[in-house]
Order: C-alpha cells, then sequence, then structure tokens
C-alpha cells in the first residue's frame, strides 16, 4: 500500500514540476525567440531597421509615386498590410512599420504609446524619409495617432483613411469567448507577460468574421511577435482614456477621407463608431465604405476587399 502511494505521489509530483519549471521559464523571458531569428522568420525582404531619433524602428518603404504611410493595430505587425501593399505600390509609395512595442521595433524610449507620442513619431519618420505631404492610413487602436496627425499637422497631409477606429473613448462590449480562451485568459497573469497561443488565438478568433481564417500560422506569428514585446513597460495614457481626443480630431481633418468598416467589427460596429466618425468629420469630401464580411482586423482578413476601396479612393482624390 505505502509503495503504491508513493508511486502516485511520484506521478502527481512530475506534472506540478513541470508546471512550476514552465512557469519560471516563462516569467523569466527564457521562452522568448532571439530577435536575430524572429527577423529571419518574420521579416520582408524589403525590411530596414532604423532609428528615427532613438526609437528603433522596422519598416518597408517600396513602391513610387505620392506617398502612403499604412499604420497597423493593437498587437499587430507591418505584415498586416502585405495585401494592401501589393495593391499598391506599383502606382504609390507605400511606407509601412511597425509601431513601437509591436512586431519587430523596438520599444518607445519613454514607454509611451498614446496617440500624441505616435503622431510625433509619424512625423519625425516623414521628415527623416523625406515625406512632404503624404496620405495617412491607421486601423483600429492606431486610429487615435494616424487622426491626431492629421488633425495637427494639415500642412503634411494630402488624404486619410481610417478603417474600425474607435470614434471616441472606447466601449467594451461583450463577446463570445471560447473555452479554451477563457481558460487561457484566466492563467495568463500567472506567466508575467509571456502569452499562451491559446489566448492568441482567442484574441485573434473574437476579431475575425470567419475564424476558419485563423491559421496555426498566423497564431503562430502573433504569440512569437508579441511575447517579444508585450512585458515591455508601458505608461498609461495621458487622462487615463485612450481615444478621448479622436472627437476633437475628427472635427479638424479637412482633407478628403475614407472610412473604411467591416460589418461585421464586434469591438467598433459601424452603426456606432462609423456612423459617429463619419458625422464629427468636418471633410467635404468623406465618405463611408462597408467591408462584407469582415471582422475588426481589416487589413489583415479582407485585405484584398478593402484595398481595393483603398485605391479607388486614393486613384480619384491623389493620382490624378
Amino acid at each position: 500500500m505505502k509503495r503504491s502511494l508513493r508511486r502516485t505521489g511520484l506521478v502527481l509530483l512530475v506534472p506540478v514540476l513541470g508546471l512550476g519549471a514552465f512557469m519560471i521559464a516563462a516569467r523569466s523571458g527564457w521562452l522568448r525567440p532571439d530577435d536575430g531569428v524572429l527577423r529571419a522568420e518574420y521579416g520582408l525582404p524589403g525590411s530596414q531597421y532604423v532609428k528615427v531619433g532613438s526609437q528603433s524602428l522596422h519598416l518597408v518603404d517600396e513602391g513610387k509615386g505620392p506617398a502612403v504611410m499604412l499604420v497597423h493595430g493593437s498587437y499587430g505587425s507591418l505584415r498586416m498590410w502585405q495585401d494592401w501593399a501589393e495593391a499598391l505600390k506599383d502606382r504609390y509609395r507605400v511606407i509601412r512599420f511597425d509601431r513601437p512595442g509591436m512586431g519587430l521595433s523596438g520599444p518607445h524610449p519613454e514607454a509611451r504609446y498614446d496617440g500624441t507620442a505616435e503622431a510625433e513619431l509619424i512625423a519625425k519618420l516623414a521628415d527623416k524619409l523625406g515625406l512632404g505631404r503624404f496620405t495617412i492610413v491607421g486601423t483600429s487602436s492606431s486610429g487615435e495617432g494616424a487622426a491626431h496627425f492629421a488633425a495637427t499637422r494639415p500642412e503634411r497631409v494630402d488624404a486619410v483613411i481610417l478603417a474600425n477606429i474607435a470614434a471616441g473613448p472606447l466601449v467594451m462590449r461583450p463577446q463570445q469567448r471560447s473555452a479554451m480562451f477563457r481558460f487561457a485568459a484566466a492563467i495568463d497573469p500567472w506567466f508575467k507577460g509571456w502569452h499562451s497561443q491559446a489566448l492568441w488565438r482567442g484574441v485573434l478568433e473574437m476579431n475575425y468574421a470567419d475564424k476558419a481564417r485563423v491559421t496555426p500560422e498566423l497564431v503562430r506569428e502573433w504569440t512569437q511577435l508579441n511575447n517579444r514585446t508585450q512585458s515591455w513597460p508601458r505608461k498609461p495614457w495621458p487622462g487615463g482614456k485612450p481615444f478621448a481626443g479622436t472627437p476633437a480630431d475628427l472635427k479638424a481633418i479637412t482633407v478628403p477621407t475614407l472610412l473604411l468598416w467591416s460589418d461585421k467589427d464586434p469591438e467598433t460596429p459601424v452603426e456606432d463608431d462609423g456612423q459617429r466618425a463619419l458625422a464629427l468629420l468636418a471633410s467635404a469630401d468623406k465618405s463611408l465604405v462597408a467591408i462584407p464580411d469582415c471582422g475588426h482586423m481589416m487589413p489583415q482578413e479582407c485585405g484584398p476587399a478593402s484595398a481595393k476601396a483603398a485605391a479607388a479612393f486614393l486613384d480619384r482624390v491623389i493620382a490624378k
């Protein structure tokens, strides 16, 4: 009997020790791939690693013609814009970069990730690249910085495209979450900045209209790139409310503006944030276009359809 109990105890002890070792490795950063490995796997043929002031940035600058700068959403990377770049670079200079604290870029030197800091970075990057006037494109959370840049530096902006942005302080809406995602979210704080593939799969599936498009390769990419960056320090938003200044910025934008919205966006629904953004915009030339069967991560899930709408707008207002 005693021997049987000892054997049972050993059987139970092994997974407990294994879990403990895994937690220590995760919390210590030992599970994060080396930057060189990540650059080899997720960099693109045109990838550049540059300094903009004291900020380290991963960017891709390709094509010729009027400049268009693409700014991706939260937890994403410049890879989200691949379909847009392919659709535009034959007649536009397409510039995209990994936002600070995301993708293959470095952390913000002052741990600032608010819209004002992002607008400042966009201005510095434009100066470094020799851009005069250009089109600024922001999706999801990057709409805050893109709108603020367009509002405060109108002399630099030819046109604006905003996709699935929050047209004011974000309203958290209940969403369906799988049992696996709920479990992954519950234990996530144990790992101190490391996040499981189950968690990132849940994040992607919540924001996709067609969950079948969330491939294992995409989940792995988001897991590796975000586990590189998400433990870095971040200062709270000024005033504590992201997007609080966006309504005033929209009221100050007067250049031609396209609002692109997914018809199945669970975070910033078109009938709420989309219509509100349209009403707030001061632009005489403004329109709201809905992309069908698309979730919140528009350029990634619905790249060709959204790129086609963006190209039609740019060809009309820029490439005259």
